[in-house]
């Protein structure tokens, strides 16, 4: 492996507290607010393998680029994985050769749509002019997803290959990854979003989503436990209700980018802040003490929206933030608003 080209450099991130800030509040942001950057360099390897769970090895090593965080590789380091490799290896003479250029831009976190288009479409866009000629390769299980095969097109590659098998590459190159995940390189995702406004910027829309309350009822879990109370109050200030499941990438994006107002609880679904316009507000809907999942509010800093929040009890005391569902108290979600609304 050699590193040829840094692509970014090295940057500091400033958040801004967010505009309801309340300073009792400080733990759950003060560690946020300045954070080191990595530089984002174009790596290239020759002779490496890949499977169809987006894992690269060389004989019975497991790169750690293949993972978010290097500190994955540990589950890979036991007697089961090294066996699992060695069999992939002695198999590999089966196997096909690329003997092309390729480049990866996935690690195992990829696939879920936060993670996709903040860590992997984010790298993509540090080599948006190299690949356009080239093939791009990603995990087999990635067709299937609409949002992957929609988000590639404002990309123009000449070529996109899914893994079904385990391949070897003669020559594989890869951008690392713009921040750790939940942190943002501002040049690159102010940039990302760029791409995808100038690309959709025509696309259909009733323009009618100015207010927007993105709602996780269909999903299993992080849910709101009196969402039919709280619908009924964002209803009242001219708030629709979406579920983002039942659109289409290009319609998140084209209901984003009318969105002036847009509020949810921590989910997939705030991804989509995103594709905002500068200026614009969100509220999140953030379970109290939580001082880990600050993902959206470092994203809402780097794309200059208003970032407002508001703690919620959780259905079960114990249960983790992940997983949680949430008790919004309406008469605090009704202030929110109107705050949002004012300012």
């Amino acid at each position: 492996m050699t590193n040829q080209e840094i692509l970014y450099s090295e940057s500091i991130s400033i958040r801004n507290l967010p505009t309801n800030f309340n300073h009792a509040d400080l733990r759950l942001f003060e560690h946020e607010l300045k954070k080191s950057i990595p530089a984002t360099t174009l790596l290239h390897f020759v002779d490496f393998s890949i499977n169809t769970s987006g894992i690269i090895f060389c004989g019975s090593k497991v790169l750690p680029e293949s993972f978010p965080d290097p500190r994955f590789l540990d589950d890979w380091g036991g007697l089961k994985a090294k066996l699992k490799i060695g069999v992939i290896n002695l198999l590999l003479k089966h196997h096909k050769m690329i003997d092309r250029d390729v480049f990866w831009i996935t690690d195992t976190w990829s696939k879920n749509y936060f993670h996709w288009t903040t860590d992997a479409l984010t790298r993509l866009f540090t080599i948006r002019e190299k690949i356009k000629n080239k093939t791009l390769l990603l995990p087999g299980a990635y067709s299937r997803l609409e949002y992957v095969r929609s988000s590639l097109k404002p990309f123009f590659i000449r070529e996109v290959q899914y893994l079904h098998e385990t391949f070897r590459c003669k020559k594989l190159i890869m951008p690392t990854h713009t921040a750790i995940s939940g942190n943002y390189n501002e040049n690159v995702i102010r940039g990302l979003r760029s791409l995808y406004a100038d690309y959709y910027e025509n696309a259909c829309s009733d323009r009618s989503y100015n207010k927007v309350y993105i709602s996780r009822g269909k999903a299993q879990i992080r849910k709101i436990t009196n969402e039919e109370e709280c619908i009924a109050i964002m209803e009242e200030y001219g708030f629709k209700t979406i579920y983002f499941e039942d659109h289409s990438f290009e319609q998140q994006i084209a209901i984003a980018l009318d969105a002036q107002y847009m509020i949810s609880n921590h989910g997939g679904g705030l991804t989509n802040i995103l594709f905002m316009k500068s200026g614009s507000s969100v509220l999140e809907l953030r379970q109290s003490g939580d001082s880990h999942n600050n993902c959206y509010f470092s994203l809402a800093s780097a794309l200059y929206l208003k970032y407002y929040y508001q703690l919620c009890q959780s259905e079960n005391p114990d249960e983790d933030a992940h997983t949680a569902n949430l008790i919004v108290d309406c008469r605090r979600l009704r202030k929110n608003i109107e705050q949002i609304l004012a300012n």
